[in-house]
């Protein structure tokens, strides 16, 4: 049998993070409401002093629930740990989603301040992102455009 010998492997690129080299602006959103639609009943719900749902890992039923008890169930987002409206960070990030395509991106986070309670959204999409349904949908129809095109010049 003869002997495996490793390859020297090459030092790990730069893992690319949803954060860092952006290439448009940032859409950002301040107010006193949420801006995307998750947890809204929840919110106002506690907002309203009626109880809401215990976060399953500590129990089950419903409990009316202080804010700060609410949003212990969220972290703070070590990468927008800031309030845009009071500059604060005592922050907690209800809603994060991120997708990536052909290298592409889009994202968005909001996050609410314990501190005013104000929601701070920020979102980003790559100049270029497509969904994949999209980007084979366009590779599709300019196939077809093609055949129709060949198809005429034949005739």
């Amino acid at each position: 049998m003869p002997a495996v010998s490793a390859a020297p492997h090459a030092p790990p690129a730069e893992v690319p993070q949803y954060h860092t080299h952006l290439r448009a602006p940032l859409t950002t959103r301040v107010g006193p409401d949420p801006h995307v639609k998750v947890h809204r009943v929840e919110i106002e719900k506690v907002r309203a002093g009626l109880p809401v749902e215990i976060n399953p890992s500590v129990g089950d039923g419903f409990r009316v629930m202080s804010w700060e008890e609410w949003a212990g169930r969220f972290k703070t987002s070590p990468e927008f740990p800031e309030c845009l409206a009071c500059g604060g960070t005592n922050t907690k990030e209800h809603y994060f989603t991120q997708t990536w395509c052909r290298g592409e991106r889009a994202w968005e986070c909001e996050s609410l301040c314990l501190d005013c309670l104000q929601y701070s959204f920020r979102g980003y999409v790559d100049p270029g992102f497509k969904m994949p349904e999209e980007a084979e949908k366009e590779r599709w129809e300019a196939l077809v455009a093609e055949q129709a095109r060949l198809a005429l010049t034949e005739a």
